[in-house]
């Protein structure tokens, strides 16, 4: 399967009012420590662009595979040129090109010359974890359970990396399995930053709504859904299923106490019921309508880490389960 950085298949969730996106840069050749790279070599490397090589494509930008002089394999994803797509372009160059971690895409180089606009990036050439998750139908899944469980650990720790360790801290605002790319050992690559935002802790005395700045608690509910889709095998919408939405699905079974048949048929071996209920309840938290009570990834890496479920013994909405902050069964859990 071919690496995919670009993939408009399913939107993400509305962001919620009060989170403004802030210009990152004002002129893309003013990027500081990137290689900018003459149009005629990334023409040769992707022989003029031609259809053969297009990996990927969108309503904004198509990716195609190159080999740059050097023999070195890359990704180049070309926006269409508009207004829009310049903005995503200075955006994803800026946000990206300070930031350093095993879990993201590394960008090695860009260009802009005359109406071109393009996004050099190394070559991830297993697909991306929505081909992997969706895309084996009738067959059994190549993802065990413990390589799920490495990239659940993986997308974790790139997002608290961003969140929590970058300068400056960013909001991705677009994680979904499409954007999430494996390499040959299954280890997940953060990818398509052209959505990102700056973020900054705001001060005690300023509300959100104040703020010029993205919350990373988007990235939060985003990861939850995304962990689900990694357990169950299903889309996060399904139309052609009784219940279309994941997440009420999810509570409708954990609630009946049928959590062992939530996991994704495909996966040749069971994980342990302990193991399962602490990845739920990690995901669970991470969607609480309560923005307030949503952890940080710093703090979803640390969950996953530990061997000990983290509240009692029991899931929430189960029939047994015992009342902890999360919402209840009849609430429906939007973004």
């Amino acid at each position: 399967m071919e690496a995919v950085l670009f993939n408009q298949s399913r939107a993400a969730p509305a962001r919620e009012s009060g989170v403004f996106r802030t210009s990152l840069v004002a002129d893309p050749e003013s990027v500081v420590g990137k290689t900018r790279l003459a149009l005629d070599e990334i023409k040769f490397a992707t022989n003029g662009f031609a259809c053969e090589n297009v990996i990927g494509c969108g309503d904004h930008a198509v990716v195609y595979r190159g080999v740059l002089l050097n023999n070195v394999r890359v990704a180049v994803k070309r926006l269409l040129c508009s207004s829009l797509e310049d903005e995503e372009f200075k955006r994803e160059v800026e946000v990206i090109s300070h930031v350093r971690h095993k879990n993201l895409v590394k960008l090695i180089g860009y260009c802009a010359e005359g109406d071109y606009r393009v996004l050099v990036y190394e070559y991830v050439d297993n697909g991306n974890l929505h081909q992997w998750l969706h895309d084996c139908s009738g067959k059994a899944s190549p993802l065990t359970w413990g390589q799920r469980i490495n990239i659940i650990r993986g997308m974790a720790k790139g997002l608290a990396y961003i969140h929590e360790d970058a300068e400056p801290k960013v909001v991705h605002c677009n994680i979904k399995s499409s954007n999430i790319l494996l390499d040959h050992q299954w280890n997940p690559k953060i990818s398509d930053m052209g959505s990102a935002e700056l973020y900054e802790p705001e001060p005690s005395h300023m509300s959100s709504e104040q703020s010029s700045y993205a919350a990373p608690d988007y990235d939060v509910y985003c990861f939850g859904v995304l962990v689900m889709e990694i357990v169950t095998g299903r889309l996060p919408v399904d139309e052609s299923q009784p219940q279309a939405h994941l997440i009420d699905w999810l509570k409708f079974m954990i609630a009946n106490q049928r959590t062992v048949h939530v996991v994704d048929s495909n996966i040749p071996e069971r994980p342990s019921s302990k193991e399962l209920k602490r990845v739920l309840l990690i995901a669970l938290r991470c969607v609480d309508p309560d923005l307030n009570h949503r952890p940080r990834m710093g703090d979803v890496v640390h969950m996953l880490e530990t061997r000990d479920l983290l509240i009692g013994d029991s899931l929430p909405y189960s029939k047994r389960g015992k009342h902890h902050h999360v919402p209840g069964n009849d609430t429906k859990l939007t973004r």
